[in-house]
């Protein structure tokens, strides 16, 4: 099951089939929610802009809570056609301040961070773009640019694919659904007749379609983790688009966030990471260098620290939501989750927000039967035809039928067009569904912000030695759940650990350091750190410890010695 029956609309309940454009907010109504839930909030708000995209569009974050303290980062909408993160980051914020969450805890929304590629949805023949509008992108290298995109040939308002019949083509009609089509196993003799493209016509002459649209850089492909060099919409550089680098920016200026949550298509929670290191890239002498090091590349797997942590939340996850199994993450290349925390060191945690739950199952023999052939074992179609169910059992019109239309070149020949609408398997449609994805993400967004790092001084005490002499002692500990940073932010030195200090005051030190650096430190307020001095100072004076980072807070305790 994808989701547990409680959240899982009855099959008999019939949705509405609402248009993108009524049930999501395009980039001037989303600024106007997240400005006025600012100006009625002012006290406990701030409102910053951390980039402008190069469509001119402001890229906003929103501050609940005071600052100062640890915070959470929600971060929705690189990928543009992913809407839903956005309804669920203001969502979220707007829950917090209702219930007053923001007194206790701080969060930083960036509610849409490639609004570029998102107001393609809005359009008024929308289309799944992912990059945004960087001008100048050459996407085939022919020396021009823009000059070939995709067309609404069958004048319906929303680009899908098309369906071409080619003798080198990869695909073949998959028999228990005739709107799907799957790649043609050789192991069982069977060929290929068809090949999918986006809908459109072959502008340029150059006998390939829709190779080169409008537009420029996919924002979740722009970062410097495992960045998909040459690779399509990731531009020359990372950190080339100012929406990717003003995200990097506001990290660099705010220390104080400790965790990351992002709302694409990376999922570490469903199946959260897991400590596989590879062996690191081979020299010449035929040995391996260490992975994370100059010689041996780049890490490819979480440090074993982390692991626990990861499996904790990730269950968190799936218990507060009810949600156990779904599509598998996309690759991480670029994009801002992977960033978060391999570069950046902050815990970072991903969901798609939403997937198209089960629908009722076919147990028929014919239907296992025709399954089991058509995949050779394995059903590549398993994840689209539990869509097109669940949306049929539901009355979504979510699938454009396939259908013949005229003119695709000068010799006016037919191809067929059809597909699933843009964004249809990325957002959930209007009512129940909607609602029930906001409720539970509200619920794991106010959780995950609760978790947070949060230093404390225990047991701080003075103990005489002799006349004039004492031994301080204190024990530095994080009662929150989370450890006050990654295991990885230690290789990294960011953020930085816990400074510790003694303010002597008339006392002089003895032994002992003054001003340290202790941690990581665990979460759940178990052992700490433990940390002594020895001073000299007359009887009755007092000294204090300190202790705090930008991720875990601060806190100061005095101590009388006597």
């Amino acid at each position: 099951m994808r989701a547990s029956s409680a959240l899982v609309l009855p099959a008999m309940l019939a949705l509405v089939s609402v248009p993108v454009q009524a049930q999501y907010q395009n980039h001037t109504q989303l600024s106007r929610s997240v400005q006025e839930l600012a100006n009625s909030n002012r006290a406990r708000t701030a409102l910053i802009t951390i980039a402008t995209s190069p469509g001119g569009r402001a890229i906003q974050a929103l501050r609940i809570g005071p600052a100062g303290r640890p915070a959470l980062l929600v971060v929705a909408g690189a990928h543009g056609p992913q809407l839903v993160g956005s309804s669920i980051a203001l969502s979220a914020a707007r829950a917090m301040l209702v219930a007053g969450a923001g007194d206790s805890v701080t969060v930083w929304f960036i509610p849409r961070l490639n609004p570029d590629a998102a107001e393609a949805m809005f359009a008024s023949v929308a289309w799944a773009r992912t990059a945004n509008e960087m001008p100048g992108v050459d996407d085939d290298h022919d020396q021009k640019v823009d000059e070939d995109g995709f067309d609404d040939l069958n004048g319906d308002g929303v680009i899908t694919e098309m369906l071409l019949e080619d003798p080198n083509g990869t695909l073949i009609a998959d028999s228990t659904d005739g709107r799907l089509f799957r790649r043609a196993s050789a192991d069982h003799g069977e060929v290929g007749r068809y090949r999918l493209v986006g809908e459109g016509r072959d502008a340029d002459g150059d006998d390939a379609y829709n190779e080169d649209g409008p537009g420029g850089i996919d924002v979740n492909r722009n970062f410097s983790y495992d960045y998909p060099h040459h690779g399509a919409e990731a531009g020359q550089d990372p950190f080339g688009t100012p929406e990717a680098k003003g995200l990097a920016e506001f990290l660099m200026a705010h220390e104080e966030i400790a965790a990351v949550y992002v709302i694409g298509p990376q999922d570490n929670l469903l199946k959260p990471w897991e400590n596989k290191p590879n062996q690191g890239v081979q020299q010449p002498d035929g040995k391996r260098a260490q992975e994370g090091t100059s010689q041996g590349g780049p890490l490819n797997s979480i440090m074993s620290q982390d692991q626990a942590v990861f499996a904790d939340i990730g269950r968190r996850f799936r218990e507060g939501t009810g949600l156990e199994k779904g599509p598998a993450s996309a690759g991480l290349a670029g994009d801002v989750l992977s960033w978060a925390y391999y570069h950046f060191g902050r815990w970072s945690f991903g969901s798609r927000g939403w997937w198209v739950p089960d629908a009722p199952k076919d147990t028929t023999k014919s239907a296992a039967k025709t399954a089991s052939k058509d995949g050779g074992g394995t059903d590549s179609n398993a994840d689209a035809r539990n869509a097109l169910k669940w949306f049929d059992a539901n009355g979504i019109a979510a699938f454009v039928p396939w259908t013949d239309v005229m003119g695709l070149d000068n010799d006016g020949r037919s191809v067929r067009v059809g597909g699933f609408k843009p964004g249809a398997l990325l957002n959930p449609p209007a009512g129940v569904e909607l609602d029930s994805t906001l409720a539970r993400q509200d619920r794991f967004i106010a959780e995950l912000a609760g978790m947070l790092p949060h230093l404390a001084l225990r047991d701080v005490k003075a103990t005489k030695l002799g006349d004039g002499v004492y031994r301080i002692e204190a024990e530095v500990v994080n009662t929150g759940h989370l450890p006050s940073t990654t295991a990885l932010a230690s290789r990294l030195r960011n953020p930085r650990r816990v400074l510790l200090k003694l303010e002597l005051g008339q006392a002089t030190l003895l032994s002992g350091d003054a001003v340290q650096q202790v941690g990581p430190l665990p979460g759940g307020g178990g052992r700490g750190t433990s940390v002594a001095w020895t001073v000299a100072a007359r009887a009755g004076s007092s000294v204090s410890v300190s202790a705090g980072s930008p991720v875990t807070g601060s806190a100061t305790q005095s101590v009388t010695l006597r």
